[in-house]
């Protein structure tokens, strides 16, 4: 298990429920990318300066880990 921060916690978990979404380049994107819990899909907002992320099976395992397995629960609707 990793120290991560509230956000960054906040971030896998959103992730975990709604799918893959953008969110600008920043300390904590980066780490989780670099830890492997996320991964850049490729896709690019310029505009924005951001780039879509998706939770990989690392960051589901953290995710259970950290606050068990309704935590990864897709949200319907």
């Amino acid at each position: 298990m990793h120290k991560l921060a509230p956000t960054s916690l906040y971030r896998l978990q959103t992730l975990a429920q709604t799918g893959a979404r953008f969110y600008q380049v920043t300390a904590y994107m980066r780490r989780l990318e670099v830890l492997g819990l996320v991964a850049a899909t490729g896709r690019t907002d310029p505009k924005a300066r951001s780039a879509e992320y998706q939770i990989t099976d690392a960051g589901q395992a953290e995710l259970r880990e950290h606050f068990g397995p309704s935590s990864t629960a897709p949200i319907d609707g």
